[in-house]
C-alpha cells in the first residue's frame, strides 16, 4: 500500500491492516489529512499540522463511525484555528476534561472488547480481578483522562510498599495494555504509562529439590492424602503447571493408550496437549475416587477445581520439612532431572509445552507423542527410584 492515496470510502475498505503495530496513509486531497489502521483493523483520521512551530497531530474520528466527509471537515476546522492562532486541540481537551469517560467504564469495555474476545477464560478472570483489586478501588469515579503518570506511580508505590512488587509489575504491564487499546480506539491523546518502567526487578528462579528434598516431599504428599497428596504428585510426575493439572478431567485421560489430553482452553500456550502418562503416573491416577469428573475434586462443589494453594503449601511444608520451594519448582525440577538422564532439550520442552515460534512452531505440530513418552517413562523411573523405600514401594511399577 502507497504511503500517499486518494482517500475514498471505496479505497479505505480496501486496505488490509498490517500484520504487526500500525501503518499510516496519507491524502493527496488534504495536505496533512492521514488515516491510521492498525493490526487490529481499527481505523482512525487525524491530521498532522503544525502550532506555534511545534508539530501536533489532531484526532478526527474513528472510520466508519465518523465518515471521512466528516473527518475532512474537523481537519478544514482545524486547519483554520491553526491560522486564527488557535490551538485545534483545545476544545476537544476541554470538553474531555469535563464528560471524560469514567475509569470504571473504559476499563469494562476494554475487558468486554479486548481481553475477552482475545484471551482465554482463566486471564480474562485473572485480569477482571486485577482491575477490580488496584484499579477501580482507586480511580472509579474519576475520568480516565484525568489520570496522570504521577496517580500510575503512586499506585505502583503503594503496592510495593505493600509488600507485592511482583504483583506492581504484573499491574503496570495490565494498564499499559489498557492505555495502548484506548489509544487505537482514540479514547486519549497520550499515554501517561508509556515510559514508566517497571518498579521491580524479576530474578528468574533456578530452585530445584534435590533427590532427599524429593523423597521427603513425596513422603509428605502420601502422609498428606487425597486430593492435595496426589495433586502434588502428579504435578512433578507429569511436569505440568498446577492449574493445568488442577483441573485434570476423567473424560480427558484415555487410561487404555494412558494419554491424557490437555483441552486448549486450560492451556497456558493456548493449543491443546498431549501428556502421555507413565507407570508411575498410571499407578497414582487408578488409586484416586472418582467424585466428579475432576481427578482432583475438592468435595465441596461439583465440578469446583482445587483452591487454597498456599494453606495447602503450608501444610507440605510442615509434614514433608522441605523449605524454600514454590509448587512451580517441581516442574523445573522435572526438566533438569530429564536433561540430566539424558532426555534431548527439544524433547523435554515438548513436555513442558513451552511456546515456541517460527518455524519450531510448524515443526511442533507433530506431537512427538512417543518422544514425550519416552521422556516421562524414563522420569518415572528415577524418581521412583529416589521416592521408593527399600522395602515398601509406594507405587509398584511392575515390569514397566
Amino acid at each position: 500500500m502507497a504511503n500517499s492515496i486518494k482517500l475514498t470510502d471505496a479505497a479505505i475498505t480496501r486496505i488490509k491492516p498490517p500484520p504487526s503495530g500500525r501503518m499510516e496513509i496519507s491524502d493527496t486531497t488534504l495536505p496533512g489529512f492521514r488515516l491510521r489502521v492498525t493490526q487490529t483493523d481499527v481505523k482512525s483520521f487525524s491530521l498532522i499540522t503544525r502550532y506555534r512551530g511545534n508539530q501536533i497531530r489532531v484526532n478526527c474520528g474513528k472510520y466508519p463511525a465518523t465518515s471521512l466527509a466528516e473527518a475532512r471537515q474537523k481537519a478544514r476546522d482545524a486547519l483554520a484555528a491553526v491560522e486564527r492562532g488557535e490551538d485545534p486541540r483545545a476544545e476537544r481537551r476541554q470538553r474531555r476534561e469535563s464528560t471524560g469517560d469514567l475509569v470504571e467504564v473504559v476499563v469494562a469495555d476494554f475487558i468486554a472488547r479486548h481481553v475477552e474476545r482475545n484471551s482465554r477464560p482463566r486471564y480474562a478472570t485473572e485480569t477482571r480481578r486485577m482491575f477490580e483489586t488496584y484499579i477501580l478501588s482507586r480511580w472509579s469515579g474519576r475520568t480516565f483522562q484525568s489520570i496522570t503518570r504521577r496517580d500510575v506511580l503512586d499506585l505502583l508505590d503503594d503496592i510495593v510498599d505493600d509488600g507485592k512488587a511482583i504483583t506492581a509489575n504484573r499491574v503496570l504491564a495490565a494498564v499499559k495494555k489498557l492505555y495502548s487499546w484506548a489509544l487505537e480506539r482514540d479514547i486519549l491523546d497520550a499515554s501517561p504509562v508509556a515510559a514508566i518502567k517497571p518498579p521491580s526487578k524479576e530474578n528468574e528462579r533456578d530452585r530445584v529439590l534435590s533427590d532427599d528434598e524429593l523423597a521427603d516431599l513425596w513422603n509428605g504428599c502420601e502422609e498428606m492424602g487425597y486430593p492435595f497428596g496426589p495433586f502434588i504428585q502428579m504435578l512433578l510426575v507429569t511436569a505440568q503447571r498446577r492449574n493445568e493439572v488442577a483441573m485434570m478431567r476423567w473424560s480427558d485421560i484415555d487410561l487404555e493408550s494412558g494419554v491424557w489430553t490437555l483441552p486448549r482452553e486450560i492451556v497456558k500456550a493456548n493449543r491443546s496437549h498431549e501428556v502421555p502418562l507413565s507407570s508411575l503416573a498410571m499407578g497414582i491416577i487408578k488409586d484416586l475416587p472418582e467424585i466428579d469428573d475432576l481427578v482432583f475434586s475438592s468435595g465441596r462443589k461439583v465440578g469446583r477445581p482445587l483452591s487454597g494453594f498456599s494453606r495447602t503449601k503450608a501444610r507440605i511444608d510442615k509434614l514433608s520439612g522441605v523449605k524454600d520451594w514454590r509448587l512451580h519448582d517441581l516442574r523445573r525440577s522435572a526438566g533438569s532431572n530429564m536433561a540430566r538422564i539424558g532426555v534431548a532439550p527439544f524433547t523435554i520442552s515438548r513436555v513442558l509445552n513451552h511456546a515456541e515460534g517460527g518455524v519450531t512452531r510448524i515443526y511442533a505440530r507433530h506431537g512427538y507423542l512417543d518422544e514425550k513418552r519416552d521422556a516421562l517413562e524414563q522420569w518415572s523411573r528415577r524418581l521412583h527410584d529416589i521416592v521408593s523405600p527399600p522395602s515398601d514401594n509406594v507405587v509398584n511399577l511392575g515390569s514397566a
